[in-house]
Parts: C-alpha cells; sequence; structure tokens
C-alpha cells in the first residue's frame, strides 16, 4: 500500500511540474548545442591553420629506379595484352 501511494504522489509531482521539467530539458540540450557549436564550429574558423611549406628534396636516383619500374611494368602490360592466346572453348 505504501508503495502505490509513492507511485501516485510521483505521478502528481511529475503531472503538476512537467512543464518546468521540459523546460529544464529543453533549455539545457540548448546550451549544450550552443557549447558544441562554439568549439567545433566558432574556435575552428577563428583559429587559422598556418602553412608550413618545406622545399621537398627528391633523390633522383630512387626517383629514375621507380619511374624505370614503372615503365618496365607497362611494357609488360602492353605486351599481355597484345599477345594473342589460344583459346580452348572457340575453335
Amino acid at each position: 500500500m505504501e508503495r502505490i501511494s509513492i507511485l501516485i504522489n510521483i505521478y502528481n509531482f511529475l503531472r503538476k511540474h512537467y512543464p518546468v521539467i521540459l523546460g529544464i530539458f529543453f533549455a539545457s540540450l540548448i546550451c549544450i548545442n550552443i557549447f558544441v557549436y562554439y568549439q567545433y564550429v566558432h574556435l575552428a574558423m577563428k583559429t587559422q591553420t598556418e602553412l608550413n611549406i618545406e622545399k621537398i628534396v627528391i633523390d633522383q636516383e630512387i626517383l629514375e629506379k621507380v619511374l624505370s619500374d614503372i615503365n618496365e611494368r607497362e611494357e609488360n602490360l602492353s605486351r599481355v595484352r597484345k599477345t594473342q592466346y589460344y583459346d580452348p572453348f572457340n575453335n
């Protein structure tokens, strides 16, 4: 019997004060959204990134080796494409 009276008291409290509870809930959601917007949009736009442009040094020997490997692969691919293989199914 005591549990039922407690539940009835809770129900009456919530029924009486639900507009205030919903108002506090939505106000807290708006505050959280303002904080998130400030952190991720406003501060990101405010602080501009500085570009660190450094001179890139390329080793010519390694570059030539890579380019020669690429050319060799392309030659092999073109040779394979040109080769006519025997088709046992179309005779």
